[in-house]
């Protein structure tokens, strides 16, 4: 019997370091996936690809360490859909900054053309 994941998240920052990247799959390791077949982080490059679905994803500790080492020149996205709260939260990386902002998923899903 499957079951619809309580969050996904799927995101990506560039350009990562060794430090940022390992600092990245030491929070992303206590995410708990509805799946161990397909990895949480993965490095493509001088970018990190977030992909996940299941019941915990440790957003809170992930953007605090982010906001705590973003420079200038990073950039990128972290979504996180909160299926049970039927909402996205965004979380834009640009300027060494974070850029939040939450929406219905209705409200996604309308504009995507769903």
């Amino acid at each position: 019997m499957s079951r619809t994941p309580l969050f996904k998240v799927y995101g990506h920052i560039h350009p990562v370091d060794v430090a940022l990247y390992a600092g990245l799959e030491r929070i992303c390791s206590s995410a708990l996936p509805d799946t161990e077949d397909i990895p949480v982080l993965e490095k493509d490059g001088d970018m990190a690809r977030i992909s996940f679905e299941g019941t915990y994803f440790p957003d809170a500790e992930a953007l605090d360490f982010l906001s705590a080492r973003l420079g200038p020149l990073h950039q990128g996205k972290l979504d996180i859909l909160d299926m049970d709260g039927w909402r996205m939260t965004r979380h834009v990386f640009r300027d060494g900054s974070i850029q939040s902002r939450t929406v219905p998923l209705n409200h996604v899903l309308a504009h995507s053309g769903l």
